[in-house]
């Protein structure tokens, strides 16, 4: 799992279309396991989103983390 307290997410993207990760609020991503073979990403606002589709992800570790 990756979160937002340890990296800063830049950019999602889902099925090949980009998204803002700062403006949509996520927080943390589990990638796919061997038991949950879906992804599985946490917004601000609470909700999650799971989906099996393809999904790039970019973020830079934070400073000191």
């Amino acid at each position: 799992m990756w979160d937002s307290e340890k990296v800063e997410f830049t950019t999602i993207s889902i099925r090949g279309k980009e998204y803002d990760a700062k403006m949509f609020g996520v927080v943390a991503v589990h990638p796919p396991q061997a038991d949950s073979p879906w992804w599985e990403i946490d917004f601000t606002d609470g909700t999650t989103l799971v989906t099996t589709d393809v999904v790039s992800i970019r973020f830079q570790k934070k400073k000191g983390k």
